[in-house]
């Protein structure tokens, strides 16, 4: 398909303006920057493919966040092992010492905790949008959230007495 160029800075803003929020997204369900990386890649080709029509930034968000789930998901379904790597703060995300220790703290808990925290905590999600996005009742999103951060203090107080 060929595009006219006027089309192009609109797609360039949207890709920039998502950026940061689908690749965070993919590294914490993945583990793994160059799977983030794909995942990434990945949800951006749907979105030139398609360029759907958004509703409003909500429903914008909404989309780059479902994608960037189910292509997430289609990368563990094609993957025989996951792969077990600690989070690299080579994303340049890692701000601090204590940063990083949280990070590979989080890199540690079962995906489905990683992926709630995630929503809730960094892409400011609500409990009934989490549910939404992940198919699920928000009681689940609700116990899951209370079972990642409980696991979360846990592996961090567990942390603070080795230091």
């Amino acid at each position: 398909m060929h595009r006219e160029d006027h089309d192009e800075p609109g797609i360039q803003t949207v890709i920039q303006n998502h950026y940061d929020m689908v690749f965070k997204l993919a590294f914490a369900r993945t583990k793994n920057r160059y799977d983030a990386e794909d995942v990434t890649q990945e949800v951006f080709l749907r979105y030139v493919r398609k360029q759907p029509v958004f509703e409003n930034a909500d429903h914008e968000k909404a989309w780059f966040l479902r994608v960037t789930m189910n292509c997430s998901s289609s990368l563990f379904s094609l993957l025989s092992k996951v792969q077990k790597m600690p989070l690299l703060p080579e994303d340049g995300s890692v701000s601090s010492p204590e940063e990083a220790s949280l990070k590979e703290v989080l890199d540690h808990l079962p995906k489905k905790y990683r992926t709630v925290l995630h929503l809730h905590y960094y892409e400011d999600l609500k409990i009934t949008d989490i549910a939404k996005l992940l198919g699920m009742k928000e009681s689940a999103v609700k116990m899951q959230l209370t079972r990642g951060r409980k696991l979360l203090k846990e592996e961090l107080e567990k942390e603070d007495l080795h230091v």
